[in-house]
């Protein structure tokens, strides 16, 4: 009897146009969970250093995790992983919706998606019948009419898809996977996607929730979950703002990323802030399956110029990437631009960090108006957002550098690396490691290259007493300090994040650790500890690590970039930088991993995990 799982991957060779129903490792799941865990454990045996990320030996798995499908808040997300064709490392990207919940309705934790099919293809799932479609007729839609369409020709509005659009079609290295609104984003899954000919996947299923194996206790935590939730200024914050809450209260911490990176105040700030969001684009929140905090929002756009009248609103990724990163306070302008990356299949992060790098060039005068396609880039002209987006999407002029990537960018204006927001050529999300140097030891060890969710010391740190976090040796230190307590307490942060991570859960999601053992326990019926959270993140994280130590990743090629180490002089973070070499010696000596050559967790370490007889 399997508790919490389904038991069941499907496998898809979308060469042979044929597919095979394979029980789930229960290995795997008791050393991994689900989600991010159980794809790198898979992975790191099956791709080899030498795949090509958009060939048909790349592997694309997508997973639920254990609480997916239950009634536990927060935790009907889904992962998409493989190996990254933007930074030839671990790839992973989350999804919220109600994709994950779905396909285990179907009767599947997890699909894996194997060979290239020989022309445009989808996949239609209803629990056993699994269909391969070719269809042309698909490829070159939008996201919104893809799937629109899909649930047309099932008749059905209620079924769930997740899909490309131009950007995925057209291999743009920071495609992106949209399921009925909600995205898959960084490290160009769906890039990968495209590059096997598969358009979409839809998903219905008619069977229960998975299996508990204690059920009335499992219903006794659940509802002490979702008491403390509802009870907590972050869900109330989030319901009336979603993320755009963020705006305000990053600026004021010297957070919010201005002017590429290179300003601490913007005058301007209150115009993207959330109450404007609220006041002007507002209609109505929207909530992932089994979310009582529904962070997400439905906005309206009032420009005659844009055909869509009712979207998906902005998150604060999108708010400042669009907006202070080129210093442009017109918030609609945000969201239309927002709204053609979800439509095209873009990643928001990278598109707008890309696009604000070449604002910088073409304002420092290193680039000219010629070599953009004749548009004018001056700080704060949200007018070239739409064109560039567009171009980045068809790979069409610039854009065809652009959806490369900041590194490409750089070397082909030949522009030094220290001046490129990336790191292991990932585009630094838009939380300023200089106001909190937890964030520097987060980007830099982060297993898919620069990423805020896989530590969220930003505001972990400040507020890991609140959050409860401190039987997981997290807590709330200084922030600016380049110290031992510092990079132990984020360690153990990235760990948490990375047993989330194979739950799958929302990092909004922030019960106690110990009601999390409570809840595992009862739910799979075998004891969870909070060791044992600690040990399962830890060696969740530490195989992502061997994963991309496989794929050649080095010591030295953990390093930031002179742009986020060269301190403001404005600001409520003027004068302050990490010392990141001295933050990179103490994070090596406690993850006990090899510093000068190889960069591999010691022996010891790795039996410790039980990680040492990985076939690598």
């Amino acid at each position: 009897m399997v508790f919490g799982f389904i038991g069941k991957l499907l496998r898809i060779n979308l060469t042979k146009e044929t597919y095979v129903i394979e029980d789930l490792n229960l290995d795997y799941a008791k050393a991994f969970l689900g989600g991010a865990g159980y794809a790198c454990r898979y992975l790191v045996e099956h791709i080899k250093k030498e795949t090509d990320p958009l060939s048909k030996d790349n592997q694309l798995m997508i997973m639920t995790g254990p609480l997916c499908g239950t009634s536990i808040p927060s935790s009907s997300r889904f992962i998409v992983c493989a190996k990254s064709p933007y930074t030839h490392l671990w790839g992973e990207s989350n999804c919220g919706g109600y994709f994950g919940p779905e396909l285990k309705k179907a009767g599947y934790d997890g699909l894996i998606l194997d060979g290239k099919a020989a022309e445009p293809t989808y996949i239609n799932i209803e629990d056993t019948k699994i269909e391969i479609i070719t269809d042309t007729t698909l490829w070159g839609k939008p996201v919104r009419e893809t799937q629109k369409e899909l649930k047309k020709r099932q008749k059905n509005s209620k079924v769930k898809t997740i899909c490309i659009g131009k950007g995925g079609e057209n291999l743009v290295k920071f495609a992106t996977i949209n399921s009925d609104g909600r995205n898959a984003g960084r490290t160009g899954m769906g890039a990968v996607m495209g590059s096997k000919n598969l358009k979409a996947i839809v998903v219905k299923g008619s069977a229960s929730r998975p299996l508990i194996n204690d059920p009335e206790r499992f219903k006794a935590a659940n509802k002490k979950i979702l008491k403390d939730i509802l009870n907590t200024n972050t869900r109330e914050i989030l319901r009336i703002y979603g993320t755009s809450a963020g705006v305000l209260n990053t600026y004021a911490l010297g957070d919010l990323p201005i002017k590429y990176w290179s300003s601490g105040k913007w005058d301007d700030v209150m115009d993207i802030s959330a109450e404007s969001y609220k006041n002007n684009l507002f209609i109505k929140s929207k909530a992932c399956y089994g979310c009582p905090i529904a962070c997400g929002r439905i906005i309206n756009i009032a420009s005659d110029e844009y055909n869509a009248k009712s979207v998906e609103g902005p998150e604060y990724e999108t708010l400042a990437g669009f907006g202070s990163m080129i210093l442009n306070n017109n918030l609609e302008s945000i969201a239309i631009a927002n709204d053609l990356c979800n439509q095209y299949g873009i990643d928001t992060i990278s598109t707008s960090s890309v696009i604000a790098l070449l604002f910088k060039l073409y304002n420092e005068g290193k680039i000219t108006k010629k070599e953009v396609d004749g548009l004018e880039l001056e700080w704060g002209n949200y007018k070239a957002l739409y064109p560039l987006i567009k171009k980045i999407s068809f790979r069409e002029g610039i854009g065809d550098l652009l959806a490369e990537g900041s590194d490409a960018v750089g070397k082909y204006f030949n522009i030094s690396e220290e001046e490129i927001a990336t790191i292991n050529s990932l585009e630094v999300p838009y939380h300023d490691m200089r106001a909190c140097y937890g964030m520097a030891i987060t980007y830099l060890f982060s297993p898919r290259g620069a990423c805020h969710t896989t530590a969220d010391a930003y505001k972990a740190l400040r507020k890991a007493n609140e959050m409860d976090f401190s039987s997981l040796e997290i807590k709330k230190t200084n922030i600016h300090s380049n110290t031992k307590a510092l990079v132990k307490y984020t360690a153990n942060l990235q760990d948490y994040r990375a047993f989330y991570s194979s739950l799958v859960s929302c990092v909004f999601f922030n019960p106690p650790p110990s009601y999390m053992a409570e809840i595992l326990t009862s739910l799979c019926g075998y004891e969870f500890t909070l060791n044992d959270i600690k040990i399962l993140g830890e060696r969740i994280f530490t195989i992502k690590r061997l994963f991309n130590l496989k794929m050649g990743l080095t010591p030295k090629d953990e390093k930031i970039p002179q742009v986020f180490l060269r301190p403001k002089n404005e600001g409520v973070v003027r004068g302050k930088a990490p010392n990141y070499k001295k933050l990179k010696k103490y994070y090596y000596e406690f993850r006990s991993w090899e510093i000068k050559k190889t960069g591999f967790p010691k022996f010891n370490k790795l039996k410790e995990l039980d990680l040492h007889n990985i076939n690598l």
